[in-house]
């Protein structure tokens, strides 16, 4: 009898990593999402569908982060460049 609970439990254990193991991981959705928001044109709106399993929190920063790459704002250490901001907001 102790063998049978064993292989259930075993099974079912197996059972649940595979149907957790299908679908894709929440961080490959987001690189997902961010490959299409860098992809996708300036005119283009709202919010594309590879993003449609983000939080709404996590693909609003995620647009906004996308955005300031996209006009040079940040770095190549991935930080925030204050002066490319301040210069492109003074060309206005």
């Amino acid at each position: 009898m102790k063998i049978r609970i064993a292989i259930a439990a075993a099974a079912v254990a197996v059972a649940l990593a595979g149907l957790t193991g299908c679908g894709a991981s929440y961080d490959d959705k987001v690189a997902a999402c961010r490959k299409e928001l860098t992809e996708r044109s300036e005119d283009a709106t709202g919010k594309p569908k590879g993003c449609a399993d983000l939080s709404k929190d996590d693909y609003a920063r995620l647009a906004i982060v996308v955005a300031a790459e996209k006009e040079g704002w940040i770095d190549e250490n991935g930080d925030v460049d204050m002066g490319e901001m301040i210069e492109d907001g003074s060309e206005g």
